[in-house]
């Protein structure tokens, strides 16, 4: 099942969910000082928030985590396996030290998270409102899929399972066994996808692995810590000039792209690039399409958007292994499915598919 708002003159229908009154006052305040948007209710708690989606039908919902009777992360889970509709987190949780509350609840299925805005007189208010209203209109207009939170491949459809097993083969006698690094690339609806391979890949998987995910710059550390929660290889935050070696997985910091120079150590940098987002997943395809050319094996995960497909097809026109995630596997079929319309992919398969591939590649 696929819901998304269409842009048509109509005003963007939000729910607001905050157990603060102060705080309900505040985004209520911020959207009704713009014409594009309509708040069609409040909820105090996740509850009201799962009753009220499946009522009012909203475009998208704005959601608190820490609630009283049920909490944003409960609430996320309930709202995507019965009426996915996309949810954002809004809080500000990151300054009290508990993010990665927060990264559970893109886990959960939540689209995207963002700071909370500050108040009114706060030299910042303006920037977070903007940001605040962005991200909402940007998120109505996506398409969601229904989650069901299995993690096994019993929750795959049997022609799944028998395409994993019939690609097996393929992969396996056309993969370039000189392969120096492995690249994921992520983004709304791509923290599941990073649990269930970090957590099923050997922990003694040969190669480097670098990792971008689109993440508010806020949550960048807490991304790595819970990463680190359940992963084999250890997750560290990248730092300028470090030669990549196998054992980790490298993150960038926040609002930061992450390259590789010639010698394979780690290039950070704010530069623009044609990408919209920062960090940029085309960024570190093209820098590796440029260094290590066909000896890459690279990822595609859930996301909205275009960032990635475009290098993702350089790379696999070097010679280099690329994989996407499927349709029925993605929160969001954006990156993936622009990715495969270019034929940027040698293979397509659920996250438990390509952990499966990875583990085997080097046995």
């Amino acid at each position: 099942m696929k819901f998304t708002h269409q842009t048509s003159g109509k005003k963007i229908r939000v729910l607001i969910v905050d157990d603060s009154l102060i705080g309900r006052k505040l985004l209520s305040g911020i959207l009704a000082a713009d014409p594009m948007f309509e708040v069609v209710a409040f909820a105090e708690n996740g509850k009201l928030a799962y009753e009220k989606v499946l009522h009012l039908k909203p475009d998208v919902v704005s959601m608190d985590i820490n609630m009283p009777v049920m909490d944003g992360i409960e609430a996320t889970r309930f709202i995507m396996s019965h009426y996915p509709v996309p949810v954002v987190i809004v809080s500000s949780i990151y300054r009290d030290m508990e993010i990665e509350l927060a990264i559970q609840e893109l886990e959960a299925g939540a689209v995207t998270i963002l700071p909370k805005p500050y108040g009114p007189g706060h030299p910042d208010f303006l920037r977070y409102a903007q940001k605040y209203k962005n991200t909402l209109k940007l998120m109505s207009e996506i398409k969601v899929v229904k989650r069901n939170f299995t993690h096994t491949y019993s929750s795959i459809p049997a022609n799944s399972l028998s395409e994993d097993k019939d690609s097996a083969s393929t992969i396996l006698s056309s993969f370039n066994k000189n392969a120096k690094v492995l690249a994921i690339g992520a983004s709304a609806g791509g923290p599941e996808g990073l649990r269930t391979i970090l957590s099923k890949i050997n922990p003694a998987f040969p190669l480097p692995i670098l990792l971008v995910q689109h993440i508010d710059p806020n949550f960048a550390d807490g991304f790595a810590t819970w990463l680190n929660s359940f992963s084999k290889i250890n997750v560290k935050i990248a730092v300028q000039g470090e030669k990549i070696s196998s054992g980790n997985v490298y993150v960038p910091p926040g609002n930061k792209h992450m390259k590789v120079d010639n010698e394979g150590n780690i290039l950070l940098s704010s530069e623009k690039t044609s990408s919209l987002n920062r960090p940029s997943i085309d960024a570190l395809f093209s820098s590796l399409a440029d260094v290590y050319k066909q000896n890459v094996i690279a990822v595609l995960l859930s996301g909205m958007g275009k960032d990635g497909a475009r290098e993702l097809k350089r790379l696999r026109d070097t010679g280099a292994y690329t994989f996407a995630q499927d349709e029925e596997s993605s929160l969001v079929y954006g990156m993936p499915g622009e990715a495969v319309k270019l034929g940027a992919v040698c293979s397509v398969l659920s996250p438990e598919g390509i952990v499966n591939q990875l583990n085997n590649l080097f046995v």
